[in-house]
């Protein structure tokens, strides 16, 4: 099976769900733990995203000025 592509904005979305479930009363220290290392990871994965984003367009700038 084919990975998919990382989409940042589902990314966004699913945090938001996490953090939703976090804040819930009813959830337990285990899930919350767990839902707290899916969240932390999919960070990484956004801010390496970002980071990726933010040099193509310096690259990109450098090259526009060149011309």
């Amino acid at each position: 099976m084919a990975k998919s592509k990382f989409q940042i904005e589902e990314a966004y979305q699913e945090l938001d769900t996490l953090i939703a479930h976090l804040e819930s009363e009813e959830t337990s220290l285990s899930d919350a733990f767990s839902d707290y290392k899916k969240g932390m990871k999919l960070l990484e994965k956004c801010q390496a995203t970002l980071d990726t984003i933010e040099k193509e367009v310096i690259l990109l700038r450098e090259d526009g000025e060149e011309e």
